[in-house]
């Protein structure tokens, strides 16, 4: 049977969290995000009352373990694509923060992002892409580095504060912390036209030689480390999929849909399939394969699901006050979010399975 949205029952030191994620999707997020689907920005109201709830330290030392993360993103990305993706960004520079050797840096910035006080955002996915390095990182003269290239994903450009920008020297990655806004050799573009979760503000970003004080370098590891840690977090199962199925789903059951019945058991063994398989870290081959067979399973099934709403609901998915379509946007851009070859692959060979 189809848990509630959000899934299932928190537990431990989280639990209030989920319980505040709940209370803020349902009574604020999810009311507004028609309006919030054709808006510029995430309203500044949505991220107070996230920070209100204390769902900005969720990634913080001790404030939530894996299973109770796991139903604040559902909660949240299953109420408002757009609030969740800009809210979910800001938790790996807070990651990055309080793992980071450079104390100062730490000190400087990361109660601030624990207490909603500063919003972070990322600039990284470019560290995937084929080819030659997207940033370049460049030895500074006295230490340091010096940044150039475009990142061409980077969220919650006008509402973060701070973003975690990647760059590449040769076989080394390095993360550096820049306060937002523009200045000498760093501009943005205006915020890309996407097809979906437009509010969340996404820019290119432009690097024309930033220089980056060794005091602001967040972190500094080899390509190969980044990419062996990189392919098992994108193998992982996505929340954010479960929470928008989730959605699909109750709407289903509430319009009395004979689909709601087969797709909620689908979704409860594929999530339940999918938490339990998801060890942390993936040790070999095998563990990194399963999972990304599980993930594309997620990902397509949220698509489904949310394609079953739009037929089921008929003439009215067609207008945008209704949520099915905007709903089947988020699931599809799910299935490219954070998107690798292997997972690429999988999505694709279950959706040209013959049955």
């Amino acid at each position: 049977m189809l848990a509630p949205a959000g899934g299932g029952e928190p537990g431990g030191a989280g639990a209030g969290l989920v319980e505040a994620a709940r209370r803020v999707a349902e009574e604020l997020l999810w009311p507004a995000a028609p309006e919030v689907d054709g808006a510029e920005r995430v309203p500044a109201g949505h991220l107070r009352a996230l920070a209100g709830a204390g769902l900005f330290g969720l990634a913080g030392p001790g404030a939530a373990g894996r299973d109770d993360a796991r139903l604040v993103y559902e909660a949240l990305a299953g109420a408002c694509g757009a609030t969740f993706f800009v809210w979910v960004q800001h938790h790996a520079p807070v990651r990055l923060l309080a793992a980071t050797a450079n104390g100062g840096l730490r000190d400087r910035w990361l109660a601030a992002l624990l207490a909603g006080d500063v919003l972070g955002g990322v600039a990284f996915a470019h560290l995937r892409r084929p080819g030659p390095p997207a940033v370049v990182a460049e030895p500074a003269a006295g230490g340091g580095w010096v940044l150039s290239g475009e990142a061409p994903w980077a969220t919650a450009w006008g509402m973060a504060g701070l973003f975690a920008v990647a760059a590449r020297s040769r076989d080394r990655v390095v993360f550096a912390a820049l306060p937002a806004g523009e200045r000498a050799g760093l501009s943005a573009s205006p915020p890309l036209p996407l097809a979906v979760m437009h509010a969340s503000s996404t820019v290119r970003l432009l690097l024309d030689r930033v220089a980056v004080p060794a005091g602001d370098v967040l972190d500094d590891l080899s390509f190969a480390d980044w990419s062996a840690r990189d392919r098992v977090v994108t193998a992982q199962p996505n929340p954010a999929a479960f929470g928008v199925a989730a959605r699909c789903l109750r709407l289903l059951e509430e319009a009395g849909s004979p689909a709601a019945a087969p797709l909620g058991e689908e979704w409860d063994e594929c999530r339940r399939r999918s938490y339990a398989a998801a060890p942390d870290p993936a040790d070999d081959d095998e563990d990194v394969k399963r999972l990304v067979g599980l993930r594309a399973w997620s990902l397509e099934l949220a698509v489904r699901a949310a394609y079953a709403l739009v037929v089921a609901t008929g003439g009215r998915s067609m207008t945008l006050a209704h949520p099915a379509p905007r709903l089947l946007r988020e699931a599809s851009f799910y299935a490219v979010q954070a998107q690798t070859p292997p997972v690429r692959a999988a999505v694709l060979e279950r959706l040209t399975r013959r049955s």
